[in-house]
């Protein structure tokens, strides 16, 4: 039988974080992320479509198998579930607007006697409900956490638990937001004058409740040490000859600004940190010819065609991991305008990317579309590129850009960054669509 075809945004929490959690198998669900997808769809084998992110992440729960307590164990938990899933959607867009705060006042209201949002037990409704608050949480300030506490505190116990049960996958379509949920002393006045302000009926809105709330006063010994340092300081300033201590102080050259120390941060320098996943030359290849390297015995150098006039030669330390008939006549994914290298002897024209598990122990090339032809390009979301010259090893461009290759929870290639302060991951894609791994995730790419 076939399995159901699932078609979804890759910054689509509601549906990805889910996904992740069920780690549903691949025989049963093949999964496509495509962005701008407006609505999460799922074709049947029958050709029956289910669209919308309540109907599919019940079907995904029930293609899992697992936990059906998620939905609801009676009808009117499952209605009550149902419920606070489609409230999720409407606060997801609340919290892009002016009603932020009044939204946020409102949940954390509700919050404050409960653990989850529905009943005793983790549901499908915290699930949207978390991925509703995802951003908004990990941008707010550690004011705005400690206002809205309840929130704050659901949340974090709804993203743990996330992770606890998602015990066949890892949870990489969001990153675990670190929130310190003690509150310093010198915080808790601050808290009690806001909440004060707010139940005397204040007009103030929330986050001008503790903007507004007056610092608490200090003690009467503090403020009599504060004076007598005052006034001894201006005995010692006057027996100095009447100029102030800040006067005497020598000028300090500014680094920043001083000539002779040249500009703090060069401008050069700024520009060979940014990473610019745009200007890596990725294509599919195909491997023409593969032998052991005659001077290495941990390298590979095979010919691989690139879609040029010829193949390229390619030294690769892949010996451990895999045999010269893994390799053979497969296609790959290859980084194209390195700077060519000699390895023992042997020069070599790109390098062929793979996923190593989190252990060490397992490499795995990356996989491209059957469709994909020797040559065809791939770039990560919102990263296609138009210059692929050869880069320039003193930029750096590989360097600042490695570290955020990784596999995730679908086997998908991403490049994860972080956009406005949220962590995301842009798919690896062709025109014939995405690039894979047969099983590891949370890989890194190398």
């Amino acid at each position: 039988m076939s399995p159901v075809s699932l078609t979804l945004d890759p910054l689509d929490l509601f549906t990805g974080v889910l996904l992740e959690a069920l780690a549903i198998a691949p025989a049963a669900l093949a999964v496509s992320r495509w962005k701008d997808t407006a609505s999460p769809t799922a074709t049947l084998p029958d050709g029956t479509k289910v669209t919308g992110a309540i109907l599919v992440a019940k079907l995904l729960l029930e293609l899992s198998g697992s936990h059906p307590e998620w939905a609801g164990s009676n009808e009117a938990m499952k209605a009550a579930v149902a419920k606070q899933m489609d409230a999720a959607l409407l606060l997801q867009k609340t919290l892009g607007t002016d009603a932020k705060d009044t939204a946020l006042l409102s949940l954390d209201k509700i919050l404050a006697t409960r653990v989850y949002i529905c009943g005793n037990h983790l549901t499908l409704a915290d699930f949207f409900v978390h991925s509703a608050l995802y951003t908004t949480v990990a941008k707010s300030s550690k004011q705005s956490r400690l206002e809205f506490c309840n929130v704050t505190r659901y949340f974090d116990l709804i993203q743990r638990l996330v992770r606890a049960v998602a015990t066949e996958n890892s949870i990489t379509v969001t990153d675990l937001v670190e929130i310190d949920l003690d509150v310093p002393s010198d915080d808790i006045p601050l808290l009690s004058e806001a909440r004060r302000k707010g139940d005397a009926g204040s007009s103030q809105t929330p986050k001008e409740k503790v903007d507004n709330a007056s610092p608490p006063a200090a003690p009467a010994a503090e403020k009599k040490q504060a004076s007598a340092a005052k006034r001894s300081k201006t005995d010692e300033d006057k027996k100095a000859g009447g100029k102030s201590s800040e006067e005497k102080k020598p000028a300090v050259k500014d680094s920043k600004t001083d000539p002779a120390k040249g500009s703090a941060s060069k401008p050069e320098e700024a520009e060979n940190s940014k990473p610019e996943p745009e200007r890596l030359d990725l294509r599919v290849g195909h491997i023409v010819t593969v032998k052991k390297h005659p001077d290495a015995e941990t390298l590979y150098v095979e010919e691989i065609d690139v879609g040029e006039s010829k193949p390229r030669t390619v030294v690769s330390g892949l010996v451990k991991f895999m045999k010269e008939e893994d390799l053979l006549g497969r296609k790959v994914v290859l980084l194209c305008n390195l700077k060519p290298a000699k390895m023992r002897g042997i020069e070599s024209q790109a390098m062929v990317l793979a996923a190593t598990s989190v252990d060490g122990t397992k490499v795995e090339l990356l996989d491209a579309p059957n469709a994909c032809k020797p040559g065809t390009r791939c770039w990560f979301d919102s990263y296609r590129g138009s210059d692929f010259s050869q880069l320039n090893p003193k930029k750096k461009t590989w360097e600042n850009v490695q570290p955020g290759l990784k596999t995730d929870g679908f086997r998908q290639a991403v490049y994860s960054v972080t956009e406005a302060g949220v962590t995301v991951n842009r798919v690896l894609r062709t025109e014939e669509g995405e690039i894979t791994v047969k099983s590891v995730t949370g890989a890194t790419i190398k």
